[in-house]
């Protein structure tokens, strides 16, 4: 019995360093279980939208998209400089951004959208400035994020079975956030985009949707189509 209770011993002590070193020493980066990585992993499996402020500092600084992503996985959440209540979270992170060692920043995060953004030039939650104008998307995962009643959308070359990747990928190249329109922290937090899909020189199509986000899509509901037909 002091056998096995001496080698009960060791192991929590084992245990125990080796908890130390993965927390503190390796600074979130070892567990997916610690409050800072769920935050980052909940970050990530969202869309990290840009308005023109942000995309004329992205380019100021030169700041890739690749950058960015380093910045949020490798970054420290100060949970005391942020604002933890409500649907709209505005997270402090603090890290390493492209060249600059030392950079603070806030990535306003909503439980209930599919809206993420990053306001690059605040770390004070006060100072807090939202997406404004029109907004695109900067970051995020490579997958099909739409779902909605495609065979009511009367969209060119689109049928139900391709139409979630096709358009997905119209939207992540030309896709716009009306930032005034969108009600992204509220109750009922809404998005309205715009896609604009070019047949022909001639022939353009400007797409409006209404979405919500559920269960982890960006679910359509309301979709209406513009033809805009140019005489070239």
């Amino acid at each position: 019995m002091d056998n096995f209770f001496r080698r009960l011993k060791y192991y929590g002590i084992g245990f125990g360093v080796g908890l130390i070193f993965v927390v503190f020493l390796f600074q979130q980066k070892g567990c997916s279980w610690t409050p800072g990585n769920r935050v980052k992993s909940a970050i990530l499996e969202r869309i990290i939208f840009v308005d023109s402020l942000d995309a004329a500092y992205l380019k100021t600084n030169h700041l890739s998209k690749k950058s960015v992503r380093t910045f949020i996985e490798n970054g420290t959440v100060s949970f005391l400089k942020s604002k933890r209540n409500g649907n709209e979270k505005r997270y402090h992170f603090h890290g390493q951004m492209g060249t600059n060692k030392s950079f603070d920043c806030l990535i306003a995060y909503r439980e209930k959208s599919v809206v993420v953004d990053i306001d690059f030039e605040h770390s004070d939650i006060k100072q807090y400035k939202p997406l404004k104008g029109y907004a695109k998307p900067f970051l995020y995962q490579k997958k099909n994020w739409f779902s909605g009643k495609w065979e009511l959308y009367d969209l060119k070359g689109m049928v139900a079975s391709n139409a979630p990747e096709k358009f997905t990928a119209l939207f992540l190249k030309n896709g716009l956030l009306d930032c005034a329109k969108s009600t992204l922290s509220g109750y009922k937090p809404s998005a309205y985009f715009i896609v604009k899909i070019r047949y022909t020189k001639h022939l353009e199509q400007e797409c409006l949707l209404k979405t919500i986000w559920y269960q982890e899509k960006i679910e359509i509901k309301d979709f209406s189509v513009i033809d805009i037909k140019r005489n070239i």
